[in-house]
């Protein structure tokens, strides 16, 4: 396993963020149709008898398939240094861990301070993109009013001062902390016992060129499997946060007279503080109203906790041979 910091890892701090890129671009491009449906599902009222696949087919038949795509560019930037930054800064912490705090602590400690490694990897992660989202999620709604980075970073500003661009930061923070921490946590337990039970039927007459082949296979198989484990849990423990994080996001967002609205973003469910957020989720909803648009969340959150899992540990096994 090469996530985190291993004293006999033999890859330099950069290619390990080089991996981390390779591995947000990749699976950005993969997830963002994804993306679209549940920024869609979260921002409308709930609807019991609505599914997300009929959202994709009315968003298809109403505005395209470009529609899809909306926001893609930022996404791309977004996923770069959010990836990129989360991988950079638990490599950084568990590496202090590994070197000097673990000098002084038990190994039940270790875990948690492992753990605290985490969550501080996904607070500084979601702290340095917010602005890139905040833009990002209006495209994705009104496309035609946020248009391109420029643009969209003056409408938000004329819509909300610079604070505009941090709205949502405090669920942003309460959701990505716990939920990079839990994802790590769960990715370094996982993978090893898949890893250790999938080598337990290794073939020991192998060559050397079928063993190296064999162990690209389980590292792509435990990789795989445990990184949809992390994202299932992960995003179903901080999902309320995260519903919160995207109402909160598009708070002071007015729209423009000029610009044609698409019908189905025309009346937005939207909050001003966290708490009135998930209170107004309760009051109406119940406690099933704080997992609006769960399913596709969940789906989507598995799918790209296996192709940044996956891409990360293979772009750095290829490094190192």
């Amino acid at each position: 396993m090469v996530v985190g910091y291993k004293k006999e890892e033999t890859l330099t701090p950069n290619q390990k963020l080089i991996a981390g890129v390779v591995s947000g671009i990749t699976t950005r491009f993969i997830t963002q149709p994804l993306d679209i449906v549940k920024v869609r599902t979260q921002l409308q009222a709930k609807d019991k008898s609505a599914t997300w696949i009929g959202l994709s087919w009315r968003i298809l038949k109403e505005e395209g398939i470009t529609t899809f795509w909306h926001g893609h560019s930022l996404g791309q930037l977004h996923s770069i240094m959010s990836v990129a930054s989360q991988f950079h800064a638990y490599e950084i912490s568990t590496k202090f861990v590994e070197n000097y705090a673990s000098q002084y602590t038990s190994p039940q400690f270790k875990k948690v301070l492992l753990f605290m490694c985490g969550i501080f990897a996904g607070c500084a992660s979601a702290t340095l993109v917010s602005p890139i989202e905040v833009i990002r999620v209006r495209q994705m709604v009104v496309k035609a009013q946020y248009g391109g980075v420029f643009q969209g970073a003056r409408e938000v500003y004329r819509r909300g001062g610079i604070l505009a661009f941090y709205e949502g930061l405090t669920a942003s923070l309460m959701q990505m902390g716990p939920q990079v921490g839990i994802t790590f946590a769960v990715f370094r337990f996982v993978q090893p016992l898949v890893m250790s039970y999938v080598a337990y039927w290794e073939n020991p007459e192998q060559t050397d060129a079928e063993k190296k082949a064999t162990k690209t296979k389980q590292l792509l198989v435990s990789s795989s499997i445990a990184g949809s484990t992390a994202g299932f849990v992960s995003k179903t423990a901080t999902y309320p946060f995260d519903l919160a994080k995207r109402r909160l996001q598009i708070a002071s967002h007015k729209p423009d007279p000029n610009v044609k609205t698409p019908a189905m973003t025309q009346n937005l469910v939207r909050c001003k503080t966290l708490m009135s957020c998930l209170l107004d989720m309760i009051r109406k909803d119940g406690l099933t109203g704080m997992y609006t648009g769960w399913s596709i969340t969940i789906f989507k959150a598995q799918v790209t906790s296996v192709f940044i899992f996956t891409t990360y540990e293979m772009v750095c096994y290829a490094m190192r041979d």
